[in-house]
């Protein structure tokens, strides 16, 4: 991973950010098509998501929404280029808990965004619920069996992620310290690249969501022992959560929201918020979300923010905690 140095702020978002929060954008929001950075390839979940609400954005405020995917750099690459926008609303950051509350953690001054100083929160949008996967073939039938299995093993049971510093190994990390066991990280290039080493036994369990792993749950290849949240999940009802395993709610899901350069004007945002939040509501949106194992997560830019703070300063414990570097 390469070292990105600070870059300096241009002048005109130096002078945004001076201005009062409370500042009404000129002449009218928006004045030509609204651009959606997104630091992932098309066709990802976050993507195939978002692309599900343009048609209604562009409906409401007669301008086209549209996604610019922009991905590498673990999100930096993005992030950059909306952080250092004119903040007038038409450029905006589509991202996930990883890049806003985990990179600022496992990066440091290498990252060349600062999240207080250079954005400020829309609404966030979906979130794909995290479950604990095991093969079907393990000796592990449920989670108290897994945590003997991983007790009494001679080797510690190892786990596979997408990746260090990811959702995945932190939430595992955190669930291994709670349960009191250790446990082996093996990070791969994408889930995908782990599902034959997981399903052949090569590693013990993996930590994610439906997106990948739904197919061979379905199928009887894999099998889930619990969801990784405070409550069951309407995707898999059958599973019990945490807390009824006699474990802490540890929240392992992603969630996807938006974002916009720090100055941007309350209206705008307001507006925004509320017409993502209006859609998240339908059953064209629960539907459709329910296709790609999301569910609707709406919140205003202020809970977001406040979510965005409280993540942040608990994955920085965890990384330090566990010693986790970048890739």
């Amino acid at each position: 991973m390469p070292a990105w140095t600070r870059r300096t702020l241009s002048a005109g978002l130096l002078a945004g950010l001076g201005a009062p929060r409370a500042a009404r954008a000129q002449g009218g929001w928006p004045q030509r098509p609204v651009r959606i950075v997104a630091p992932f390839a098309a066709g990802g979940a976050p993507d195939v998501a978002f692309r599900m609400a343009l048609p209604r954005l562009g409906a409401a405020f007669g301008q086209p929404f549209v996604i610019d995917n922009r991905p590498g750099a673990s999100g930096a690459i993005a992030a950059d280029a909306v952080a250092s926008a004119a903040p007038d609303g038409h450029t905006l950051l589509l991202a996930t808990n990883s890049i806003i509350a985990i990179n600022p953690a496992l990066f440091g001054a290498r990252l060349s965004y600062d999240l207080a100083r250079d954005f400020r929160a829309v609404a966030r949008f979906s979130r794909l619920p995290f479950f604990l996967f095991v093969a079907a073939e393990s000796p592990a039938r449920d989670m108290k069996g897994l945590i003997a299995l991983a007790r009494e093993a001679p080797q510690p049971l190892t786990y596979a992620t997408n990746g260090n510093g990811t959702v995945g190994h932190i939430s595992t990390e955190t669930l291994a310290r709670a349960a009191g066991i250790e446990l082996v990280h093996v990070p791969y290039r994408a889930y995908p690249a782990a599902m034959g080493d997981l399903l052949a036994g090569r590693v013990s369990m993996t930590l994610s969501d439906l997106t990948v792993f739904g197919g061979p749950l379905r199928g009887g290849r894999l099998r889930a022992l619990a969801a990784i949240s405070a409550e069951r999940s309407r995707f898999l009802p059958d599973v019990p959560a945490l807390p009824e395993l006699g474990l802490p709610a540890v929240d392992g899901s992603v969630w996807i929201g938006l974002f916009a350069p720090a100055a941007t004007p309350d209206e705008i945002v307001t507006r925004l918020g509320g017409e993502l939040r209006a859609w998240l509501a339908t059953e064209e949106a629960v539907a459709g979300l329910a296709q790609i194992s999301q569910e609707p997560a709406p919140l205003d830019g202020a809970a977001l923010g406040a979510l965005v703070r409280e993540e942040t300063a608990r994955f920085a414990g965890i990384i330090a905690a566990a010693g986790i570097r970048p890739d």
